[in-house]
């Protein structure tokens, strides 16, 4: 051990070379790793969904919820399941067992939910899917003394221009109520045309489909035929044809009904300042860097915000970054100034060289850190930013103690290269147990169960691969770069300006 020690310490030119290595595998981690609000990770949940218009949560329950409920109870893998039955659509919630594969149990269920044959005739197609999180970067509004359609054309003119940008890919609009036709049709009309409910229902539907008639092929081309014959306004409804007696009697829809394109009656309204809002979130995908969003976004909005109309106002209600620019603020910081708090104290009290390459160890400990991080495929986030910021302080004691032991050594006469060797072999043993000792401490945090623990599981890994590069550069390098120490009891009575008076400081002290 010791000849491995004493090789070390006398190769400088690798011990450059590796720290070298160190900070660009660190810039490059630390400028190519995403930065969100908080880490990924699934829920390992599964949700299904079956719409059932016009029923009531009653007939929600026997006709939907309490048959998924007997067709997925007999999967393996499943822990848990819930079952929510509320007017128009029936919902279940199931949380898949740990060590179970999401996607196979996922498959299982849709095969179970498919294989159902007697859901009610009206109910609608299920829609099985895995419940995944999206983190929400930023909250915008849209407020203005407009009507309520003006408001949502701009707002969805908005949504589709944000959309473009390269930064931005997923928004969602809500606080506007949702685009809906409604047919009110009028009981005494259908007595004078005798005319039924079902009649007019039939001549809707089958008026507003669009059919495909297959291909006609020639020698030339290939032609797709296809009617065209979906309506998307309350006009374009007006003109069906629900009754035609002759060629002179044709009732059409208007004439039975009363047509109103306009939203649906959901109690649905945002208000600022007492005006009407359209909210629109702004979220990132696994991909997308949460910052660049942001910066995107905000730059965008301060352009968009110089060409509405008078009155209307567009604006950020709610930036997540703010928070984690904040966090990231805060550990250059903490690290600048432990940095110098280090570097002057040991410049005070010991040597100005080592008291430099003893503050080094915090940010070659951070550096191999993120390099670490961006191996193993994680992010920067509130979670891993809290854990280099916990470390900040303990990746330095290490070196402090190795420095002191190489400086006690060179103080008390002997070479340069032996010094070092002597230091680290003092006191390499107490060092290593003092790191491994608080690396076992975390270690269970990367066991926890549940959402909690893939929620902190970025926490043990952060911290671990920080102290074992502290520990590496503290054995390895640190030698390395104090196998030089000048004779620390020449006189330096000659010195001038500040550093005269600490060689003074110096002497005191060694008397």
């Amino acid at each position: 051990m010791r000849n491995l020690l004493t090789a070390f310490a006398r190769n400088t030119v690798f011990a450059n070379i590796v720290l070298a290595i160190i900070f660009l595998a660190g810039g490059i981690a630390t400028v190519s790793m995403i930065r969100e609000f908080f880490p990924e990770f699934s829920l390992d949940m599964i949700s299904i969904s079956v719409a059932y218009p016009g029923a009531d949560p009653e007939e929600v329950e026997e006709g939907i919820s309490r048959k998924i409920e007997e067709a997925i109870e007999t999967i393996e893998g499943i822990k848990q399941y819930t079952t929510k039955s509320s007017e128009n659509v029936g919902t279940a919630n199931i949380e898949v067992r740990e060590n179970y594969d999401l996607k196979e149990v996922l498959d299982k269920v849709r095969s179970e939910i498919d294989a159902i044959s007697n859901f009610p005739v009206d109910a609608e197609e299920p829609i099985i899917s895995e419940i995944t999180l999206k983190e929400a970067v930023l909250l915008l509004y849209l407020s203005g003394d407009m009507n309520e359609r003006r408001l949502k054309q701009w707002a969805e003119q908005i949504k589709d221009e944000l959309q473009q940008l390269s930064e931005v890919s997923q928004i969602e609009l809500f606080g506007a109520r949702e685009y809906e036709i409604g047919i009110e049709v009028s009981e005494e009309r259908l007595r004078e045309y005798g005319l039924t409910f079902a009649q007019v229902s039939d001549a809707v539907r089958r008026s507003n489909l669009n059919l495909g008639g297959g291909t006609i092929r020639t020698q030339g081309e290939e032609i797709r035929v296809r009617t065209m014959g979906r309506k998307y306004t309350g006009k374009e409804l007006s003109s069906i044809v629900v009754l035609a007696r002759s060629e002179w009697d044709i009732i059409t829809l208007d004439r039975v009904a009363t047509i109103i394109d306009g939203f649906a009656e959901d109690p649905i309204q945002d208000t600022i300042n007492g005006n009407p809002t359209v909210m629109l979130v702004v979220k990132k995908t696994k991909e997308e860097d949460a910052i660049a969003i942001s910066e995107s976004v905000t730059h965008f909005v301060e352009e968009k915000a110089k060409i509405l109309p008078t009155g209307t106002t567009l604006k950020i209600l709610y930036d997540t970054t703010d928070m984690l620019r904040d966090r990231i603020n805060l550990l250059v910081k903490n690290g600048a100034i432990g940095l110098c708090i280090v570097f002057v104290l040991l410049w005070l009290f010991l040597n100005a060289r080592l008291s430099f390459w003893g503050g080094m160890g915090i940010p070659i400990s951070i550096a191999g850190a993120m390099a670490i991080l961006w191996a193993i495929g994680g992010t920067i986030n509130m979670i891993s930013l809290f854990g280099l910021i916990m470390v900040l302080g303990i990746v330095v004691d290490d070196a402090i103690v190795v420095g002191e032991a190489i400086y006690v050594h060179r103080k008390n006469g002997q070479p340069p290269l032996k010094a070092a060797v002597d230091g680290v072999s003092e006191v390499g043993m107490p060092v290593v147990a003092a790191v491994v000792t608080t690396i076992v401490a975390f270690i269970p945090l990367a066991y926890v169960g549940g959402t909690m623990g893939k929620f902190i599981a970025i926490l043990p890994a952060v911290v671990i691969a920080c102290l074992a590069v502290s520990l590496v550069e503290c054995l390895l390098l640190l030698p390395a770069h104090l196998s030089h120490l000048p004779d620390l009891n020449q006189n330096r009575e000659g010195s001038q300006g500040i550093a005269g008076h600490i060689e003074g400081l110096h002497r005191w002290t060694s008397t």
